[in-house]
């Protein structure tokens, strides 16, 4: 009878069922409570079509792609669409849910990774408290020359202040990839996280051996779902 803790799982496609067997098991193992597990993901039918999407939904402002992220997303037809998308599921999708379901609207997790790592990281530095988790895996911090330093840097010196708990994480074998230093980037983005640790605010960072950028989601979300909710 008690509200449960929701874990909303960008990239469905590749996260969702991932996150439904490590919520079992760790339930079992009693590391986790019971929870209420989301899937976002498109009504779409092809794997071009979700990179598509993704292209638009997961990304903050409009920016040229680098050639490795050019080759990825090739034919996609917007970028830019975060803020829109992020009204969408703050403040139209998950209040829906909270009508048909116990969800426990104090107690949500975001997890992403990559592109929608990317949509974490800004979703994290402009509502802070729409989430008291966040598991954040390989973000796309690189996007449109690093804005989200720029994002970071603007929330520091003008709020919201953040609050919750942070879980960044990247593979040991993403130390480049294409050009883009996303093991360097990410470990910079934690530092700073790291600097405005607080009563209300803590953050870890987990380097995770063996793992590449298409690989490292299973491992990002056993050690993270332990970490959040140790």
């Amino acid at each position: 009878a008690e509200p449960y803790p929701v874990i909303v799982c960008l990239d469905a496609q590749w996260t969702f069922g991932t996150v439904c067997d490590a919520a079992l098991n760790l339930g079992l193992a009693r590391l986790l409570p019971r929870v209420i597990v989301v899937g976002v993901g498109w009504s779409v039918t092809t794997a071009r079509d979700v990179v598509h999407a993704r292209a638009l939904d997961f990304t903050p402002s409009i920016a040229e792609l680098p050639d490795v992220a050019a080759r990825n997303m090739a034919g996609a037809p917007a970028f830019g669409g975060a803020p829109d998308f992020q009204r969408w599921l703050l403040d139209d999708a998950l209040p829906g849910l909270q009508t048909l379901y116990r969800i426990d609207p104090a107690d949500r997790t975001l997890i992403g990774h990559s592109l929608s790592g990317l949509f974490s990281l800004y979703t994290l530095l402009t509502r802070p408290k729409d989430f008291s988790r966040w598991l954040i895996a390989s973000p796309s911090s690189w996007w449109d020359k690093r804005m989200v330093f720029d994002l970071e840097r603007h929330n520091l010196a003008h709020g919201p202040a953040l609050q919750g708990r942070v879980f960044l994480s990247v593979g040991d074998q993403e130390e480049s990839i294409g050009g883009i230093p996303m093991l360097a980037n990410t470990k910079m983005f934690h530092a700073r996280l790291a600097a405005r640790r607080s009563e209300q605010f803590d953050t870890t960072l987990a380097i995770l051996t063996g793992e590449i950028h298409h690989s490292t989601i299973p491992a990002a979300v056993s050690h993270g779902l332990r970490w959040l909710f140790r």
